[in-house]
C-alpha cells in the first residue's frame, strides 16, 4: 500500500473503489477555512504576490527587496485537503506517474478542479468549488464505480496509451486556469485531438480530417450531435490555429 496527499478536493467523503481508497485529511475543516479565505470571489484561487530579494551568499541572510520586481507568483502550492491509499508495486514517485496520477486528474475531471500532489506546483489560477467548471454534481457511490471501472481499464492499456489518457485529464482541468476564451478553446481543441486520437487507435473510430471529427467521435459514442455547432467548433480552430484569429477578430485588438 502506498500512501500520498493531494489537494485542493472540496469535498469530505470517503471514496473507496478498486485499487484503493482517498480519505480527507483529519485536519480537512481547517485547510477548507484557509483555503476559502484566499478564493476569489469568481471561484479561482490566484497566485500570491511575489517579489525578488537580494542575499548575502555567505550568511543566506537577507538584505532587501529589490524594486520593481513584485508580481503574481509564477508558480504556487495549494494545501492537501485529501491522502490517496493505492495497492500498487513499486516507489512513491513511480505511483505519481503512473497510477496515482491517473486517479488525481481522473478526480480532478469528475468534480471540475484541479489537483495536484502535497508538495507539487500549480501555475495560474486554480478552480476552487465543486461544479464551477462543469455541470458534474457526482454522489459517492457514483464516484466511487466510476473510479474502479477507470482505473480497470485504465490498467489494461500499454505505458504509453496510460501517459496519453492521464495527460489529456490533467490538461482537461488545467483548461479552466486560463482566462481567455480563446485560450480555453485552444487547450480544449488539444485535448479533443487527443481523444480523437486515442478513440481512432483503441476503438475504431475514423481516420478523418479535422473537419468531421466531432461527427466521428459522436458518431462513435453514441452522444448527442449538433452540426451546426460542430461547424462552429471546426470554424473557430481553423481561425485560431491558422490565422490567430478569434471568431473573425484579431487578437492583437484585445
Amino acid at each position: 500500500m502506498i500512501i500520498d496527499r493531494f489537494g485542493f478536493l472540496p469535498c469530505d467523503w470517503t471514496f473507496e473503489f478498486e485499487g484503493g481508497e482517498i480519505r480527507p485529511i483529519p485536519e480537512i475543516d481547517e485547510v477548507r477555512k484557509a483555503v476559502e479565505k484566499y478564493t476569489n470571489e469568481d471561484g479561482f484561487l490566484y497566485p500570491p504576490l511575489s517579489h525578488r530579494v537580494r542575499l548575502d551568499w555567505k550568511t543566506d541572510r537577507v538584505l532587501g527587496e529589490i524594486a520593481g520586481t513584485k508580481r503574481l507568483a509564477h508558480l504556487h502550492q495549494v494545501p492537501s485537503s485529501h491522502e490517496l491509499f493505492l495497492r500498487a508495486s513499486g516507489t512513491a514517485e513511480e505511483l505519481r506517474k503512473g497510477p496515482g496520477a491517473f486517479i488525481l486528474h481522473l478526480l480532478a475531471y469528475l468534480f471540475g478542479v484541479r489537483l495536484q500532489f502535497h508538495g507539487w506546483w500549480f501555475d495560474g489560477r486554480v478552480p476552487i468549488r465543486m461544479g464551477q467548471t462543469h455541470n458534474i454534481y457526482p454522489n459517492k457511490a457514483v464516484v466511487e464505480h466510476f473510479l474502479s471501472h477507470c482505473y480497470k481499464v485504465w490498467e489494461r492499456y500499454s505505458a504509453e496509451e496510460q501517459r496519453l489518457i492521464t495527460n489529456l485529464l490533467f490538461m482537461h482541468s488545467r483548461g479552466p486556469s486560463y482566462e481567455w476564451d480563446w485560450e480555453q478553446f485552444a487547450i480544449e481543441y488539444m485535448v479533443f485531438d487527443g481523444c480523437w486520437k486515442f478513440a481512432k487507435r483503441k476503438h475504431g473510430v475514423r481516420n478523418v480530417p479535422h473537419s468531421d471529427r466531432i461527427k466521428a467521435v459522436c458518431q462513435r459514442f453514441s452522444i448527442p450531435f449538433d452540426n451546426d455547432l460542430a461547424r462552429k467548433i471546426v470554424d473557430l480552430r481553423n481561425h485560431l490555429f491558422h490565422e490567430s484569429l478569434w471568431d473573425t477578430c484579431s487578437l492583437a485588438r484585445q
